[in-house]
């Protein structure tokens, strides 16, 4: 058996299809964790920010901050509140009017300055926000709450702006951390993947194995079958086709023993009389002759078992196909019936006939009448003198059925699953005395088979024997 290369194996396919599912979540989990924690950090931030802009807009809306602009600055209000707070809590604060100009800035950069900031613009307009800014050098978080008039009027916002450099900092550490765990996951995946494929390719090995050893002719190979899984399955289906091929080899070989056998025995018969010509001197004329008949039936024996061989390949191999037509079983029947009264009366044996219904179906009209003369002839050999043949015609809507009933010896129940096999005798009973070449009801098995249809046999010793020859009336694919 050739090497697989490991690029090639099943075992390291399946792995890296296992990884590759395995990982795909872990990376995801990875990616959509850090996503919500920065996300939960800086809302978190945004909520607590927006929270003071918010108290810082409600206390310059109480102090009327905006209303007093044009009387002064009011430093003590912005000290003693705004700007003490903003040292305190380290973010800077700006107060824009309603034409987004900063009127008051901690950081005394943007003061008298017009601004279109977009947290701005939205409280003025109507709604308190947050927001954050990623662009600049430093991310920074904005809150922006309105300051409100005279009869509730926005008249102004309030924007708190701050740093987040430090929720990006505790990012990367968490970054860090889940990447450290993820990895070690990773890891114990590809372990876990690799040992699970080697327990799910093991089993195959071991199936190949035993085909490697049965393509090299041993036969008796069977498979340890545990569990309810596909690989119990396949060791079920295995272990069966094992055993088939080893009932095909017992019956190829008996089949070579039967057929050197009995064409032996009449090879053997007619030296022994062409020698025994030879070998005497002044035989008699009727003796001679009946020497020289002796070997034309040994001729002629061996000819049937050899037209009946060939017969039977040519069913195996379909040799000549099939040459379906519509035909009307009754009639087919009641020739076959005609044909074979002679042999019948010369036994003294009653042949009957019952059609019970009429059926046209599609067959091969000389192999399906070459299977029904041979169970027919059979049933009259082995009937005893003034025994009874009855062959019967039924039909459903599905199949027809050929039912050949004797009142012969009958067939032990254990040789029954044995009759349809090429050569084959029930003890002394099938004996050369009947002039079978034991070949017939292979033939017929054959033929059936060859239809799609199935020739079942039950019979009783004594009793006599019922061959039931079923046909679909529709002909599937042979």
């Amino acid at each position: 058996m050739a090497k697989v290369r490991w690029y090639h194996s099943i075992r390291w396919k399946l792995a890296l299809s296992y990884i590759v599912v395995s990982l795909a979540p872990l990376v995801f989990f990875y990616i959509t964790v850090l996503i919500d924690i920065e996300n939960t950090y800086i809302a978190d931030r945004q909520s607590r920010l927006l929270s003071s802009a918010h108290f810082e807009a409600t206390y310059l809306t109480t102090a009327n901050y905006m209303g007093h602009l044009g009387e002064g600055p009011r430093t003590d209000m912005l000290n003693n509140g705004i700007v003490s707070r903003s040292r305190e809590r380290g973010y800077r604060i700006m107060v824009f009017d309603h034409r987004f100009t900063v009127v008051f800035d901690t950081n005394m950069v943007r003061a008298g300055q017009t601004l279109i900031v977009p947290e701005v613009v939205t409280a003025v307009m109507g709604d308190n926000t947050a927001g954050i800014n990623r662009d600049a050098g430093e991310p920074v978080i904005f809150a922006a709450a309105a300051i409100f008039g005279e009869e509730d009027k926005r008249i102004g916002a309030v924007l708190l702006a701050e740093e987040a450099l430090d929720i990006f900092e505790s990012m990367e550490e968490i970054q860090r951390t889940i990447l450290l765990y993820t990895l070690l996951a990773g890891v114990l995946v590809c372990v876990l993947v690799f040992f699970a494929s080697q327990l799910l390719i093991d089993p195959l090995k071991n199936i190949l194995r035993s085909v490697l050893r049965m393509s090299e002719g041993h036969l008796d190979q069977r498979i340890s079958v545990t569990g309810q899984d596909e690989y119990n399955h396949l060791g079920i289906a295995f272990n069966n086709m094992t055993e088939k091929l080893e009932q095909v080899e017992k019956a190829r070989e008996e089949f070579v023993s039967n057929v050197s056998h009995e064409l032996k025995t009449p090879l053997s018969s007619m030296k022994v009389l062409a020698e025994s010509l030879l070998l005497q001197e002044d035989i008699p004329v009727e003796t001679h002759r009946e020497f020289l008949q002796d070997i034309t039936s040994e001729v002629d024996r061996m000819t049937m078992i050899v037209n009946d061989l060939l017969e039977l390949v040519k069913l195996d191999r379909r040799e000549h196909g099939f040459h379906a037509q519509a035909t009307e079983i009754n009639s087919l029947v009641e020739d076959i019936l005609k044909r074979l009264s002679p042999l019948a009366e010369q036994k003294r044996i009653v042949l009957l006939y019952e059609d019970v219904r009429l059926v046209t179906l599609d067959a091969d009209e000389v192999k399906l009448s070459l299977a029904i003369s041979n169970i027919v002839e059979n049933g009259i050999k082995y009937t005893p003198t003034g025994g009874t043949v009855k062959v019967i015609v039924d039909a459903d809507h599905q199949n027809a059925f050929i039912t050949v009933q004797d009142t012969g010896i009958g067939i032990p129940e254990e040789e029954q699953s044995k009759v349809f096999n090429r050569f084959y005798r029930v003890d002394k009973t099938r004996d050369r005395g009947t002039g079978g070449t034991g070949l017939g009801l292979a033939i017929s098995h054959a033929a059936v088979l060859l239809h799609n249809g199935s020739l079942r046999l039950t019979s009783k010793p004594d009793e006599g024997s019922v061959f039931v020859i079923r046909l679909p009336i529709r002909r599937g694919v042979v």
